[in-house]
């Protein structure tokens, strides 16, 4: 069994703030320490563990600048069989046009799969869409919100979907296809710096995205940064519990929540 796994390094913004340069031209990104797409972690781990039970190879692939060999690195210390590296800068941030280029690579360089795995959505831009523009380019079955992969079958693969409302359901998808992996489906393994420093001794392929991008321009342009519009603050009630009570249920009141 043979899986390509779209990975994505995004920068990880939880413990600075984000600042906005100029006019809101770009947002400063010097400062703030990069990671593997949280999504895409949990869909690399269910690769490897596929192909650990059913035999095969995992090929991990990254669009992006040349950083994003982090990502590769760290999936080969994982498991992944291969790393390849589609090298581009900011023209890669569309995710249609992500999907464009990936197609295109997986058919000029006759790739044998049986499985497509990406992480439902970004991190940084919270687009969700990788996996089903992928599917529909390639016109393969498309299979969002993965939560379980209970059976690989011949020429068939049985998962379970996550739905609104706390609703599931088991669809058999026929192979190859695409899996789009929800997080929490698995436990992703712990790596470690010297598995990561092994990891770099294996080399990664590298191609370039201009390669596959002949006659396609990105569908999104970025107008403006800006930060959220402020709110009011908190209002501080009274310490004592009756005060505090009654001016809360006062509040309640004037906003219509009680009578």
């Amino acid at each position: 069994m043979n899986i390509l796994v779209f990975l994505k390094r995004v920068a990880s913004s939880q413990e600075e703030e984000l600042k906005i340069l100029g006019e809101g031209e770009a947002v400063d990104l010097s400062r703030l320490p990069f990671k593997l797409n949280d999504w895409d972690n949990y869909a690399l781990e269910e690769a490897i563990r596929a192909v650990e039970k059913e035999g095969g190879h995992v090929i991990a692939i990254s669009l992006g600048a040349k950083e994003s060999d982090d990502v590769l690195r760290r999936a080969i210390a994982m498991g992944a069989g291969e790393g390849i590296l589609i090298l581009g800068e900011e023209a890669l941030f569309d995710p249609r046009l992500r999907a464009i280029v990936a197609s295109r690579f997986i058919k000029k360089e006759g790739f044998n799969f049986d499985a497509i795995f990406t992480g439902v959505q970004a991190e940084d831009d919270q687009f969700g869409t990788f996996g089903g523009y992928l599917a529909g380019i390639l016109e393969l079955p498309y299979v969002s919100m993965v939560v379980a992969i209970e059976e690989w079958g011949k020429g068939y693969v049985l998962v379970r979907r996550e739905l609104e409302g706390g609703l599931m359901e088991k669809v058999k998808v026929s192979l190859p296809s695409v899996l789009s992996i929800q997080t929490g489906i698995n436990e992703p393994r712990y790596v470690s710096v010297m598995g990561i420093r092994r990891a770099s001794q294996i080399e990664r392929k590298i191609y370039e995205s201009s390669l596959y991008m002949e006659g396609v321009i990105s569908s999104i342009e970025v107008l403006k940064w800006s930060y959220p519009p402020k709110k009011e603050g908190a209002k501080i009630l009274p310490y004592d519990i009756d005060g505090a009570c009654r001016e809360l249920l006062q509040i309640l009141k004037e906003r219509g929540v009680c009578q």
